[in-house]
């Protein structure tokens, strides 16, 4: 859809107006805010009417103004929004950045305090260290018992026993183990499974039961996860402070959303194939959800580390300055890792 620049310029007052004062925005506002000049009323109400009609406005039946619609926000992301930070909330974090002895994680931490303090909003945040595989070992236990261990590069160690019924299948366990050794040291634990299907191969070769290796061994013991995945939420106490959550039954949706997993394991495989700072609207995860909106980036720290932080509100947010910040973090954090 092509809107005029007044018809943007309009979409956009009423977004950004309504962020700031939670009640539906009338044409009146619009003018005495200034955010058309040299436009009467009755045009601002034609136009907002055409954009009621095409699905990006909607009207309350408790007031003459609009409020954006789903379908608004997401046409104002992505063809009006234009990222940017406060002035005194920049230089805040850049007193905390250049601090160069905090650690990465006191820094994002501070840096959190920070941002809860200026949106009002609650933030997830995430790290997830990627282990390797550092050294496979095959001890025989008994006649019909092996125990293959994985130890990674944090020295977690993984213990499988598998059972055998013959001398053979312990040699196609040696056979695997050695396979192991020399193809997959040093590899990601998320990253095995690019790598199986050519283990498979070779060890369909030099093996004699090649369906004991695959069923016992490779499927069991690399049935691992990533380690080491922290999740935290903070500025939850903040959430009353929101007109959409002041609602006991509101309040507990949002904090459901908050904790569950699958949500934030589907921003993050977003941010995977985009590298970029998402919005997200929860309509996405059901229709109970559609009024909550995710702002999240995703900070690559290099040597498998990785972090996420995720600004959870109502879909009434300050896109500009939620997204402007996360941008700002993602890019200084990134620095470090290069450093």
């Amino acid at each position: 859809m092509e809107l005029t620049d007044r018809q943007l310029s309009i979409l956009k007052a009423i977004i950004e107006e309504y962020a700031y004062t939670a009640t539906p925005v009338s044409s009146k506002e619009i003018i005495n805010k200034k955010y058309l000049q040299g436009v009467s009323s009755a045009t601002i109400r034609n136009e907002m009417a055409f954009l009621e009609t095409h699905g990006l406005l909607e009207k309350t039946h408790t007031s003459s103004g609009r409020i954006p619609s789903i379908d608004g926000y997401k046409f104002y992301q992505q063809f009006i929004l234009t990222p940017k930070i406060n002035g005194d909330l920049k230089t805040k974090l850049e007193q905390i950045f250049q601090n160069r002895d905090l650690s990465i994680d006191t820094i994002i931490d501070q840096s959190v305090q920070i941002i809860n303090e200026s949106f009002q909003l609650p933030l997830l945040v995430s790290k997830t260290e990627d282990e390797n595989l550092k050294r496979f070992d095959l001890i025989q236990l008994a006649p019909n018992s092996a125990l293959v261990i994985i130890v990674t590069s944090s020295g977690t160690v993984h213990k499988n026993q598998i059972t055998i019924d013959n001398e053979k299948q312990f040699d196609d366990l040696a056979i695997c183990i050695r396979v192991f050794n020399d193809r997959l040291v040093d590899t990601p634990i998320s990253k095995i499974n690019d790598k199986l299907d050519a283990i498979k191969d070779i060890i369909k070769v030099v093996v004699h039961e090649y369906e004991f290796c695959i069923r016992q061994v490779i499927e069991r013991i690399f049935d691992m996860k990533v380690i080491n995945k922290k999740i935290k939420v903070e500025g939850v106490k903040y959430l009353p402070t929101q007109p959409e959550f002041q609602n006991l039954e509101r309040l507990k949706q949002i904090l459901s959303f908050l904790e569950d997993t699958n949500v934030w394991k589907h921003i993050a495989y977003m941010q995977d194939q985009t590298g970029k700072t998402l919005i997200t609207f929860g309509e996405q995860f059901g229709a109970d959800k559609k009024n909550l909106a995710v702002a999240s980036t995703s900070i690559d720290l290099g040597n498998n580390v990785k972090h996420q932080i995720a600004i959870v509100g109502p879909t009434r947010m300050e896109y500009d300055k939620v997204q402007g910040v996360l941008n700002f973090i993602k890019t200084e954090l990134e620095k470090y890792k290069n450093n």
